[in-house]
């Protein structure tokens, strides 16, 4: 990969006339498309489109700056999420709602001046007539209109997109801040599952919303205003028109109040599914349970699948309302207009004028559907956001309020309790922002545990052994220092003031990084002090088997070491910290009985030792080895959540309890029995197995860096580059159906499309019959003066034929996305269960996640509703710049209705499509060229985004999992500050994105310009032998041109995006797999075998993985029947 940095974002840069071109039509991209051209040609690894080639992301979106002012403004609005937010984005989205309403205003124009354009065409004497002079003004109008309602729109479309990284990355770091500030009963309830999917779905869903939010005023505005426009041009009838475009509001309102409902259902059982894979992937020695986890992990599948498929079933039916509902006002309002008055007719300026209003209705009345649908999934994103947020947290480290100075006289004493009871369990998460004291008889009556009684003051260079029996409160006392369970009000915990804690627990906290940085967790690195810390730890026989020394990758949750290595990391960890105060949790239970030894001596046994690691700290140790407590300076014995004994060694031989309950007394009786017969046990004994060639052979203490990445375990994460392989697109029509689903699926949209566009062929065919008859097919249709009748009842039929097959083709493409999801994700499922196990030592849980989370949710919704829309932009395409299937099609259709001959109206066709696409050269070879270049760098784009929100996956799952161990060492900016970084890296890649789509959708645009332009002039000074309603007709399609070609870019855009869900799903498909649990039918032995418990072991060779050196090698022992062995 790259090592060059990334550059600044160039609207950062200070204003100019160049910049202000960069930024409007986004030229500053050129460098990164270059770039992505290569790849075309050129296949190394240099070549190839990385993070590093992309812009940064700009100063005012970075992640640390937006985190900061969050949290800032989230306290001065109390809390409220919604006004938090727009804070943040309102210096963004408001210069993107003055885009808008310019962009409106020129668009609404244009059809007004087409009507005069087509009003001059309808007056002309004689048809060859050069009427350029008196129309050049409305054509060069028509122009500029365009050009500016292309700048001003993909402007205030890039502004809102950015406003919507804004809010994506604000939230997601400041979940991830709440997840590590969460107190015990601000976790209650909460899974990771829940977590991840606020992360990977809610903040999304919040993305898409702010992409359309000026779209709530702008959508009716554009109503009224083309209302009000029909009203001055045919008067009172276009109200029934109107009436149908308004009544879509509410009826939008309801079915997107109907996919809320059901999308709450299927996040719940989602949340559900997640939980359990997290489950799944956090315990992948499954003890041949996979086969129970797959089945649960289907059965929530199952019954989110059956939500999924209903939400797509009305999601199909919302896009028949969206597609249906102008043709719909168009049909109503053409007949209302001939039927209410005979003197009425249709003629050109009249209906292609409406046409273009009722075709640039299609955006608002298609947004006010899906906006209030996206709208209403926002606030629900919110509501569970908000919820989260509110959830209880406590302050870093050692609670504030419980700390209290201690005195000059005192400067030896770093910690002092008195009068400590703490409570453990209780009532449910209050919206509290710290921990509080609580009272003791509510505290009782609700706590599922109670620790009273603990007073003892701890100096700098003392041990405090804490003793006692199993569920004792040993661990709840160090929760309780820590501040993360409640404490009576009458407690007080005193520290020194600057005091630093460090913290051991019991189950080690490991990060999935390489060994110094989990020792030094943040800290600046002292190499005198690391190298001390190895020593004492016993680390430095690990380092010496480890691939690249203390530069070795550790797997996630440490799956690469033993239980031993993790907790001397974990104590190495604490150590290096140099804290004040060390509090460590029963850490030698998971060492063996030397290495134990060894580490009590080395940090413990003379702690009070000037030059002794911990001779400036005062250590709480949490034990099980009571043999251990003559070497320490304190003792406090705990039992039953009550504090039995505080003193020294030499106090607790003669101390008797004055409490004669059996409980008591029996457990101090234990005690001392066991510290009589142990108390010299191995007590001389030392097990240092490198000590006799410690001064021989000493490595160095420090791996160099360069030979890091032989202790890289962790793969990067693959990705394609380039346009999506045929393959993975033809995998997804597989998925849906195969051949048949593509057949009826095509002919679907094919008669659809098809009627769709007969019915702007009927009305222009419609307004030649003004003033004479017309012959199509061979039926002579009368005079419009005579009767409209006959030209109603065919476009009634064009209509109704147009509805139905747009029904069956939406709903049958859903449905195929449904079966393609349910096919991808059974058998990604299967493949990662059966995985493996060197899978998951490589491979980050959050990556993995990631695929379960954002790339399930794509593909079962996104992907599915885009590939529909795509298709249908492909065959508009396809229609208007195939100039065989334009020209032959419709000239025989034409010829065939007794218009003309078939010869005559091909050569009129051709030079329509000739003038509609200028000649096809330079333009269509311009546009041809953008899109080529655009879409072979924008997957690739798309790829870089998908791939870096696995790190934030990765390390959110890490945050949750290690909490307190972060924050008790005070770490939590520190991670923040690492998952900001990690923020950034996603926005970046996501905003390049925009910006590339930006980039070309303004090039599309101003080149459609140029083609209305051309039309334009065309009708106007030739002789083209076109009536009024084909120059009308010309008008349309060529200012339609552009929008639909953008729409199927947009699409295209979209569809390519999700697909790459699709293609990381199936990168786990294509797993290797363990061998089969089932013994195969050849391998099985007899029934009543073993006859015998006798084990060989023969010149045993093993290793974890290839690559790995053997764990076991050339291993040979025998254990004989009735034999017992230990290892």
């Amino acid at each position: 990969m790259s090592s060059i940095p990334q550059l600044p974002w160039p609207e950062d840069a200070p204003t100019s006339l160049s910049s202000m071109y960069n930024r409007w039509t986004y030229s500053y991209m050129n460098r990164i498309f270059k770039k992505g051209a290569r790849q075309k040609y050129d296949k190394s690894v240099d070549a190839q489109l990385t993070q590093n080639d992309l812009y940064r992301t700009p100063k005012n979106d970075e992640a640390a700056l937006l985190n900061a002012t969050f949290f800032s403004v989230y306290k001065e609005t109390n809390f409220n999420i919604r006004r938090t937010l727009w804070i943040l984005v309102k210096p963004i989205f408001l210069p993107a709602g003055i885009c808008q309403l310019v962009a409106l205003a020129a668009q609404l124009s244009v059809p007004i001046c087409v009507m005069k354009l087509l009003q001059e065409i309808e007056s002309k004497v004689d048809p060859s007539e050069n009427i350029i002079s008196g129309t050049i003004g409305y054509v060069l109008a028509i122009f500029f209109l365009s050009v500016t309602n292309a700048l001003c729109t993909h402007r205030y479309q890039f502004l809102s997109y950015e406003s919507g990284i804004i809010i994506r990355s604000a939230l997601t770091c400041a979940i991830y801040q709440k997840s590590l500030d969460l107190s015990p009963r601000g976790r209650m309830g909460l899974t990771s599952g829940t977590v991840a999917n606020l992360v990977a779905t809610d903040t999304q869903k919040l993305f898409e919303v702010m992409h359309d939010g000026h779209q709530i005023w702008s959508c009716p505005l554009a109503i009224i205003i083309v209302v009000a426009l029909l009203l001055l041009i045919i008067g009172p009838t276009c109200l029934v028109g109107a009436a149908i475009l308004i009544g879509l509001v509410p009826l939008s309102k309801w079915v997107a109040h109907w996919i809320v409902q059901i999308r709450k259902k299927r996040v719940a059982v989602a949340d559900e599914r997640v939980e359990i894979v997290s489950a799944m992937l956090q315990e992948e020695l499954l003890m041949n349970y996979e086969d129970e986890f797959e089945r649960r992990v289907q059965d929530a599948r199952r019954r989110e699948m059956a939500l999924v498929q209903k939400e797509q079933f009305v999601w199909g039916l919302t896009l028949v309302i969206r597609v249906f509902t102008p043709v719909l006002a168009s049909f109503a309002t053409f007949v209302t207009y001939v039927l209410v008055c005979e003197e009425n007719i249709m003629n050109a300026s009249t209906v292609f004028t409406l046409t273009m209003l009722f075709n640039m209705l299609k955006f608002p009345i298609n947004q006010a559907g899906q906006l209030l649908s996206k709208v209403a999934v926002g606030v629900q994103a919110i509501h569970r956001i908000s919820h989260f947020m509110g959830r209880e947290t406590k302050e870093h480290g050692i609670v504030e309020q419980q700390i209290s100075a201690i005195g000059e006289d005192d400067a030896d004493v770093v910690l002092e309790v008195t009068n400590g009871i703490f409570y453990l369990g209780g009532g449910e998460s209050s919206n509290s922002s710290s921990v509080e004291r609580v009272d003791k008889e509510s505290a009782n009556t609700e706590a599922s545990f109670t620790l009273s009684g603990i007073n003892f003051r701890l100096n700098r260079g003392e041990v405090l052994a804490v003793v006692g029996p199993v569920a004792s409160g040993k661990s709840t006392l160090i929760q309780g220092l820590l501040g993360d369970v409640q404490s009576s009000s009458d407690t007080s915990i005193s520290m020194a003031s600057g005091s630093k804690v460090s913290y051991a627990a019991q189950t080690p906290f490991i990060l999935s990084t390489t060994v110094r940085e989990n020792i030094t967790f943040g800290s600046p690195f002292d190499r005198d002090r690391y190298d001390r810390v190895l020593d004492a730890c016993c680390l430095r026989p690990d380092l010496k088997q480890w691939p690249a020394g203390d530069l070795t990758q550790i797997g996630e949750r440490g799956v690469t070491m033993s239980g031993g290595q993790k907790q001397r990391v974990s104590v190495a960890r604490a150590v290096y910290a140099d804290p004040s105060v060390g509090l460590f949790d029963d850490i030698l239970s998971a060492l063996d009985a030397g290495t134990s030894q060894k580490l009590f001596d080395n940090l413990f046994d003379k702690v009070h030792d000037v030059g002794s690691l911990l001779h400036n700290s005062g250590v709480v140790l949490v034990t099980h080895s009571q043999h251990i407590l003559q070497r320490v300076n304190k003792i406090l014995v705990l039992d039953n959540g009550e504090s039995i004994f505080y003193g020294s060694w030499t106090e607790l031989q003669s101390f008797e309890s004055i409490n004669d309950r059996h409980r008591h007394t029996t457990t101090l009786k234990s005690m001392k029995s066991s510290l009589q017969l142990n108390a010299f046990d191995n007590g001389g004994a030392t097990f240092d197995r490198d000590e006799p060639q410690r001064k021989k052979e000493k490595q160095s203490e420090f791996t160099q860096d360069e030979d890091a990445r032989k202790g890289e375990i962790t793969e990067a994460e693959r990705r394609e580059h380039g346009l999506s392989s045929l393959a993975i697109w033809l995998l997804w029509f597989k998925y849906a159906g195969g051949m048949l689903f593509v057949t009826v699926q095509l002919s679907l949209m094919g008669f659809d499309r098809g009627a769709y566009v007969a019915i702007d062929f009927w009305l222009a065919t419609w307004t030649s019959s003004a003033g004479k008859a017309i012959k199509v097919l061979g039926y002579t249709f009368p005079n419009q003066y005579e009767t409209q009748i006959p030209y109603v009842l065919v476009y009634t039929s064009l209509v109704s034929f147009m509805f139905c097959f747009l029904l069956m083709r939406s709903q049958w493409m859903v449905a195929g996305g449904v079966r393609a999801s349910k096919r991808v994700f059974s058998t990604m499922t299967h493949r990662v269960l059966h995985a493996p196990m060197s899978y998951f030592d490589t491979t980050p849980m959050g990556r993995i996640l990631n695929r379960f989370t954002y790339d399930v949710e794509q593909v079962d919704i996104t992907l599915a509703q885009f590939m529909s829309i795509f298709v249908i932009g492909k065959l508009l395409f396809t229609f208007l710049l195939e100039k065989r299937v334009c020209v032959g099609g419709f000239s025989v259709i034409f010829s065939v209705c007794g218009r003309t001959s078939h010869a005559h109206m091909k050569q009129l066709f051709s030079n329509i499509h000739s003038f509609l696409l200028v000649g096809r050269q330079p333009n269509c070879d311009h546009c041809n060229r953008a899109v080529a270049v655009y879409t072979q760098f924008a997957a690739d784009l798309q790829r870089l985004d998908a791939v870096s929100r696995s790190p934030l996956q990765a390390a959110l799952a890490e945050g949750l999992d290690g909490s307190f161990t972060i924050r008790a060492y005070g770490k939590n900016d520190f991670f923040s500050g690492a998952f900001q970084k990690f923020s950034n890296a996603n926005s970046s890649a996501m905003l390049n994105f925009v910006a590339s789509r930006r980039w070309l959708a303004v090039r599309l645009e101003i080149m459609g310009a140029f083609v209305t332009l051309s039309a334009s002039i065309c009708i106007t000074m030739f002789n083209l032998g076109l009536t009024a309603g084909l120059s009308g007709l010309l008008v349309v399609w060529a200012s339609s041109m552009t929008t639909i070609l953008g729409f199927l870019i947009q699409a295209f855009g979209e569809a390519e995006a999700a697909i790459t869900s699709i293609e990381r799903m199936h990168s786990l498909e294509m797993l290797s797999q363990e061998r089969s649990m089932i013994t195969s039918e050849e391998n099985k032995v007899d029934k009543s075998w073993p006859k015998k418990g006798a084990l060989i072991f023969d010149n045993v060779s093993l290793r974890y993985r290839p690559g790995l050196p053997k764990s076991l090698d050339g291993l040979s022992f025998t254990v004989n029947h009735g034999e017992r062995c230990a290892v």
